[in-house]
């Protein structure tokens, strides 16, 4: 519209800290999951560098790698956005933006993402072990040749919500129709309420409410941004697990990084033992055999998993990403990443901690 300010581009944040091709590894899934090649690793041991003018927007790095985020959400930011919808009673509704047309304002409970596949099994799987209900709401014929998603945008997110499936025994459910706002009386006239009293005395409420401008408070674009902020702010402290021991029973000493979707693996075992045994992680195994105890795989993990105390070599699989730096790292080839199930996280013990 004419005049009126532009609201500045969403810009996409590198976050070292999660990056494990930064710490060492040989990871580069970030590039090919780019479908605007936007994304590129200068050297080994530096986090990717992002061109923000061929960055289009669309997000499907965020579900590949915990490195990403934007200037206006991270994942926890959209799993509290969804959990708050779940809390208020409702569905939660997610589409894209090539299926929301200019002029149409959707419901309250329906989250518009850049694309479906910026979620990753990891945040489904939560999503549905938590027993939210949730629906995709969109026409799969944008997803062929869409310009934001590319092919790999309209097959990853499948993908994703099938696995979470299979992991949950849950299921997603889908629809063409998006929800719309409604005005105050549509709200009213859909409502299959015998009692007309009752309506009539809701009505005057909310035209009270309408009138004293509480109602226009209450869905202001302020306040709605408060909230939003401040699930940003608890989303950052949840982010930086490194400035504290969130287990403070762990033995060793030293910095812990808890990656977001790692974070996202050990809620959905707790929320729902069950779903552990379908879970599978990367997870690193120590030779005692072959281990000279020199500690050249803590200092170079970059989770803290790994921490060496001096006289002994503790590990708490928890923070293990499976990163394999631990296996470049041990001159004895005494490190090997196995592939295990997430019940580790539910049936480890103290001792298993211990290499």
């Amino acid at each position: 519209m004419a005049g009126s300010p532009q609201q500045p581009k969403q810009r996409l944040v590198v976050l070292p800290e999660f990056c494990t091709h930064a710490a060492g590894s040989d990871c580069e899934r970030c590039l090919y999951c780019c479908p605007k090649d936007a994304i590129s690793l200068p050297t080994d041991k530096e986090a990717p560098t992002v061109d923000h003018d061929a960055c289009n927007g669309c997000g499907i790095c965020f579900g590949i790698c915990d490195a990403f985020a934007s200037t206006r959400m991270n994942m926890f930011d959209l799993h509290a956005r969804i959990r708050r919808i779940a809390e208020n009673g409702q569905r939660a509704y997610l589409t894209c933006k090539e299926n929301v047309f200019p002029g149409f304002e959707v419901d309250t409970n329906v989250v518009v993402l850049p694309c479906l596949s910026m979620m990753s099994p990891e945040m489904w799987t939560l999503i549905l072990a938590e027993g939210i209900r949730v629906t995709i709401a969109c026409d799969l014929k944008y997803c062929e040749g869409c310009e934001r998603g590319g092919e790999l945008g309209g097959e990853l997110f499948a993908h994703c919500v099938s696995l979470a499936e299979e992991r949950t025994g849950e299921k997603v459910l889908f629809t063409f129709r998006i929800p719309e706002k409604k005005k105050l009386l549509e709200q009213y006239a859909e409502n299959e309420v015998n009692d007309r009293r009752s309506v009539f005395a809701g009505f005057a409420a909310d035209a009270a409410n309408i009138a004293t401008g509480k109602r226009r408070l209450r869905n202001s674009e302020v306040l709605r941004d408060y909230y939003e902020r401040r699930e940003r702010q608890r989303a950052v402290m949840r982010l930086h697990l490194a400035s504290e021991n969130p287990y403070p029973d762990f033995a060793g000493q030293g910095k812990r990084t808890m990656f977001p979707k790692q974070q996202m693996v050990l809620e959905t075992v707790e929320a729902r033992p069950e779903t552990a045994p379908l879970i599978m992680v990367a997870v690193s195994q120590t030779d005692m055999q072959l281990c000279t105890g020199r500690g050249d795989c803590a200092s170079s993990c970059p989770t803290g998993a790994r921490i060496f105390d001096g006289s002994a070599m503790h590990f708490d699989e928890r923070f293990c990403v499976g990163c394999g730096i631990c296996v470049d790292a041990c001159a004895n080839g005494a490190c090997s990443i196995e592939e295990r199930t997430a019940e580790i996280y539910v049936t480890g013990n103290d001792d298993a901690r211990k290499d």
